[in-house]
């Protein structure tokens, strides 16, 4: 499903990854553990289609991320570490707007499905502003999944989390794995 081959990119004189190699079959959770300041973030967002590399190759789904971005994108769920919430919507709201973007195929049904799926139902009716840290992550995941995406990669799902949210987060990663979906997720911890 992901193919990463020699993949290196520079900020100006500083290496963020050097020849990177790996490989994720379809259906696979994999994780990025490392410091901060190792690359993860920069390698999640080359495969999101978001940040071009200085070098190597990086596929996605057999399509070329540097290629056919947009393809790509299409077939991506990307939760950046800070996700961009527009907090003065409601979470309902917020979704079927993503759902739209994101062109899903029926964005009133996507929606309903995301948020039983991550566990926002009894929420989903309020203003993002009004919600705790882990309930803002459950959004971002559930933008994340609104269009059915082959590949999700969630950077630093769990970041500012209390102990019982990271593991109510890694149970919800965990219910994702249907054999259909490929899963790369980034931690320092």
């Amino acid at each position: 499903m992901i193919q990463v081959r020699q993949l290196t990119k520079n900020y100006g004189g500083t290496l963020a990854i050097d020849k990177l190699d790996f490989h994720v079959e379809k259906g696979e959770i994999v994780g990025f553990l490392g410091p901060n300041g190792a690359g993860k973030s920069t390698t999640m967002r080359i495969l999101a289609g978001s940040l071009s590399a200085t070098g190597g190759e990086a596929m996605v789904g057999g399509v070329d991320v540097f290629n056919d971005p947009r393809k790509v994108k299409s077939m991506v769920g990307y939760l950046p570490e800070f996700p961009p919430l527009y907090t003065d919507m409601t979470v309902r709201g917020y979704l079927l707007f993503c759902a739209r973007i994101k062109r899903a195929q029926d964005p009133s049904a996507a929606v309903e499905k995301v948020i039983d799926q991550v566990g926002l139902t009894d929420v989903a009716h309020r203003l993002i502003d009004h919600l705790s840290k882990g309930f803002r992550q459950r959004v971002g995941i559930a933008q994340a999944l609104v269009h059915s995406p082959k590949v999700l990669i969630l950077d630093e799902p769990a970041s500012g989390l209390d102990p019982a949210q990271r593991v109510e987060i890694r149970g919800l990663v965990k219910g994702l794995s249907d054999g259909e979906t490929t899963v790369i997720l980034s931690t320092h911890v």
